[in-house]
């Protein structure tokens, strides 16, 4: 008998729950607002933009940025990833690409590697959207 009443309470329960997929859309209505006062959806894209993608716009998106990228973006570049990559990384922020010479604790091969990628870097403005917590050293993409 409780068996029965249990098959039949799950029944119901199925059938309730198929009708709220069933369920008409109820139109949306904003209080208190009138139709003249609203604005177009792409007016505010306009007015507002990601800073990652201010980012891209400058040297950040075509060389490696020495105080946003990631290791991956070392890649790449034969013998920058990853040691080099990672004493970047822990040294950053840069004022100027030069800078990234004097770093402590780069070995005299380190440093050559350096030297012949300087044009391959760009210095920016730290952006918290790409550095905060510890996706700069393992962004979890591995290749």
């Amino acid at each position: 008998m409780l068996k029965r009443l249990f098959n039949l309470l799950m029944i119901v329960a199925l059938w309730v729950s198929c009708l709220s997929w069933l369920s008409f859309s109820q139109p949306a209505a904003a209080v208190g607002v009138e139709a003249s006062q609203t604005r177009p959806i792409m007016l505010l894209a306009d007015e507002f933009r990601n800073p990652v993608d201010t980012k891209l716009g400058t040297a950040y998106g075509s060389k490696i940025d020495l105080n946003n990228s990631n290791v991956n973006a070392f890649i790449e570049y034969p013998g920058l990833y990853p040691t080099i990559a990672r004493k970047v990384i822990e040294n950053a922020p840069f004022k100027s690409v030069e800078e990234v010479l004097d770093m402590p604790g780069l070995s005299q091969p380190e440093l050559e590697i350096l030297k012949a990628n300087l044009d391959n870097f760009a210095v920016t403005s730290p952006e918290p959207a790409l550095i905060e917590g510890g996706d700069r050293i393992n962004p979890g993409i591995y290749r």
